[in-house]
């Protein structure tokens, strides 16, 4: 018969870590590849440099024929934010598109603060109007929604795009450790199936081969070994209590002579012609002649009731 291949429990968390890690990296490319599919069909999502793109051609095509008075937002990609200043140097905001949070951080920016904020990078294209006035264009590097109107309703695509690939990751991670924890369960069904005939003293039910794992089929073999020499242990008991049995039987057999005897003088004294406390004396000794028989008799069956069936009892 040839022998069983058994793989280890560090091979079996070790290919768990191996499968998880390339399940995790398969998804991560996988949904860098659809993002990139979207982008390039051009349908929902358009370039992370589209912002760039439509500021650059705003600040050289469309900004310097303009005046603070024929100033025109719609002329500008809605891409773009942009915040027109009174002079190069002036603080006074005559028109933006921006935020407040954005805002804050062109007004940084102008005046040459570099503070960290959390989000995206912005950067910035200054372009001067025909009479002196100054737009500040701002833009930065991320994937935008082609409709101009999801962009205010729907977070951001990155955003978007991340919390779903964390779920795809997680999901990932829950299937190899949901198929990792079913071939472990299967295992350990093994060997509660083994330990539980032993506890039963069933042993002629049990199963003591077929883990996978080395170390389930050495606890396997442990109790096959401990129900062995459970087995040989519960035969020499029986064999102790047989012979105990034959001896009480022969026993019996024995005493049963003496005792047919002793009852029939007894019944010969009892037909004389007795005095009371003659007579008294005969029936006592009858009386426990018939009472050591009736014990003798509960004796013989008790020892002959086989040991299975009192132990069930």
């Amino acid at each position: 018969m040839e022998k069983r291949r058994l793989t280890s429990l560090r091979s079996v968390l070790l290919q768990y870590l191996v499968r998880t890690a390339l399940a995790c990296l398969l998804v991560a490319v996988g949904w860098l590849l659809v993002l990139m599919l979207w982008i390039q069909n051009g349908g929902l999502f358009l370039p992370a440099n589209q912002a760039a793109q439509a500021c650059q051609k705003a600040a050289q095509d469309v900004l310097p024929g303009m005046t603070a008075a024929t100033f025109d937002e719609t002329q500008l990609d809605s891409l773009c934010r942009y915040a027109l200043f009174a002079a190069p140097d002036s603080s006074e905001v005559l028109a933006t598109n921006m935020d407040a949070g954005h805002l804050q951080r062109a007004m940084e920016n102008r005046q040459g603060k570099t503070r960290w904020h959390f989000g995206y990078t912005q950067y910035y294209m200054t372009s001067k109007l025909q009479d002196g006035t100054v737009c500040l264009l701002q833009f930065d590097y991320a994937v935008p929604y082609s409709d101009p109107a999801l962009r205010g309703v729907l977070p951001d695509m990155q955003t978007v795009h991340c919390i779903l690939g964390i779920l795809l990751l997680i999901g990932a991670v829950v299937w190899s450790t949901h198929r990792t924890g079913r071939f472990l369960t299967r295992e350990t069904e093994k060997l509660t199936a083994a330990a539980q005939a032993v506890a039963r003293k069933d042993l002629d039910s049990a199963v003591f081969s077929g883990a996978k794992v080395r170390e389930y089929e050495s606890a396997l073999q442990a109790l096959q070994t401990m129900g062995d020499e459970l087995t040989g242990s519960l035969q020499k008991q029986w064999d102790m209590e047989q012979r105990q049995r034959e001896q009480i039987i022969r026993l019996s057999h024995k005493l049963k002579t003496p005792l047919t005897i002793i009852k029939g003088n007894a019944e010969l004294l009892a037909e004389d012609d007795l005095t009371e406390e003659q007579r008294a004396q005969v029936e006592a000794i009858l009386q426990g002649a018939e009472q050591t028989r009736a014990y003798l008799g509960k004796i013989r069956a008790e020892v002959q009731t086989p040991l299975k069936y009192r132990q069930r009892k």
